[in-house]
């Protein structure tokens, strides 16, 4: 074997990893105006919704500690890493509601099933697909996999919100936003 074939195999490597990696990862930006950007809004003339999602932005970026990364790359991974905490949080919910016979029954049950035993597991694969990619890869696959979350968690609160009432859908209804949310900051990095 000539030296030359390890030197292209590497040479090809680089490429493949440069071409798949986030060309907005390591830009350094505030938190606000990671927000600002990713949300389309600055936080005062901005619509009620833009406003909701800014501030949403703001509280998931910023440390219990008070300390903050300054580049786009952490954001897009901390956003993705909070949205599949929230999915096992409103997973272990559901969970619970199904289990106690008195709280769920008869539609409301097979919505939550609906959710749990499909839709929310789906979306909590993509999700940990993305959060493991991030913030180096940004291909279609993982726009993709962004994708495919927030389609799953929005067929589970389209089911839930046709419920009468249910305890489950303000944290069915922040998961979507969560969603959102890191596809936002995905896209700033670079994710299509």
């Amino acid at each position: 074997m000539s030296l030359l074939v390890p030197i292209v195999v590497a040479l090809a490597l680089g490429f493949t990893v440069v071409a798949g990696g986030c060309p907005g990862a390591h830009r350094n930006m505030t938190i606000e105006a990671a927000c600002r950007e990713a949300c389309g809004a600055a936080p005062a003339p901005a619509p009620a919704p833009a406003r909701a999602m800014y501030q949403l932005c703001i509280d998931s970026l910023r440390d219990d500690d008070g300390s903050v990364d300054d580049k786009t790359g952490e954001y897009a991974y901390r956003a993705a890493w909070r949205a599949l905490w929230a999915y096992l949080d409103t997973m272990g919910r559901a969970w619970h509601f199904l289990r106690n016979a008195e709280l769920a029954a008869g539609e409301e049950k097979a919505a939550y099933a609906f959710c749990v035993g499909g839709r929310y597991q789906d979306a909590e694969a993509a999700m940990d697909k993305v959060q493991s990619r991030l913030p180096e890869h940004c291909g279609p696959d993982t726009g993709g996999e962004y994708k495919r979350a927030l389609r799953d968690v929005a067929a589970c609160r389209d089911r839930v919100a046709k419920l009468p009432s249910s305890p489950l859908l303000a944290m069915v209804e922040a998961d979507y936003n969560r969603t959102i949310l890191a596809y936002l900051l995905g896209k700033l990095i670079g994710v299509n």
